[in-house]
């Protein structure tokens, strides 16, 4: 089992494009979980993703700190998604919409 001092680590260890946007799929459920349970308290939280083959430990000093990462890591996400599908543009002639 290896074990990674944080999650940047983590997902720079695949390869994959696919592979990196599960791993922050993954990475954002754990922070999201974290969130719920840290909701009431807010104070020092820290969250574990175990996932059989690797674990991540990372403390938060609150939820705001928190809330934060799932932006960085959905941001992040969306850039993978982004090289994986292309973008695209669709062009549509003015004269066809409804008026």
């Amino acid at each position: 089992m290896v074990e990674y001092d944080n999650a940047a680590i983590y997902i720079q260890s695949s390869t994959d494009l696919c592979d990196k946007i599960e791993k922050i799929d993954a990475i954002i459920a754990a922070l999201e979980d974290t969130a719920l349970s840290s909701a009431a308290k807010d104070n020092i939280e820290e969250y574990w993703l175990d996932d059989g083959q690797s674990k991540i430990k990372t403390t938060y000093k609150g939820t705001d700190e928190i809330f934060k990462s799932i932006i960085s890591f959905e941001k992040m996400r969306q850039i993978y998604v982004n090289r994986l599908n292309g973008r695209s543009v669709r062009l549509v002639d003015s004269r066809s919409l409804r008026r």
